[in-house]
């Protein structure tokens, strides 16, 4: 023992400090420029939550609007953005497309969100999030069995060549 601690522990404290190092490792792509911040994104019909977002304090309203579209769903003519603090509250109405994100002195960490006022938007309801929502395909029992190559024939061709034979042989 070493200081009273046995090898194989010293050694999974270099390991672990080994891997510390490489989590911690500056590559450089995280650099940023002054006027860049880091926001978070929420939606008035969406569950998703967008993390860390980069966007330039320089952009205007509008332009944000058109960025988030992409995550969103959501045209930019039908967004309401709100700027929310970290802690959640509100922190700036951003209803004034020509002015800079800049004007609004948003923090890394703070959250735009976006409320959605399309009335026929394809996000209400769940439809962009909620898989159960999407018609599924449907086969007829009958259109099945038609079918060559099916899995049920497949099955029965197994166990006709050989009766002892089981799904349990397939897993070994």
């Amino acid at each position: 023992a070493i200081n009273g601690r046995r090898p194989e522990a010293l050694k999974m404290s270099v390991d672990m400090q080994m891997l510390k190092e490489y989590v911690e490792w500056d590559s450089g792509s995280l650099n940023r420029s002054d006027s860049t911040v880091l926001l978070h994104v929420t939606h008035s019909n969406l569950k998703a939550r967008m993390f860390e977002l980069r966007l330039d304090r320089h952009m205007t309203v509008e332009t944000v609007k058109e960025k988030l579209r992409s995550h969103t769903g959501t045209g930019s003519a039908f967004m309401h953005l709100t700027l929310l603090d970290g802690d959640g509250q509100v922190a700036a109405d951003m209803s004034n497309d020509e002015l800079m994100l800049g004007y609004f002195s948003p923090m890394d960490g703070w959250t735009i969100h976006v409320t959605d006022l399309d009335p026929h938007s394809l996000s209400a309801g769940g439809a962009l999030e909620d898989v159960s929502l999407v018609q599924k395909y449907q086969i007829s029992e009958d259109d099945y069995l038609k079918r060559e190559g099916n899995f049920r024939r497949w099955k029965e061709e197994k166990q006709a060549a050989d009766p002892s034979w089981s799904f349990a042989e397939i897993k070994q």
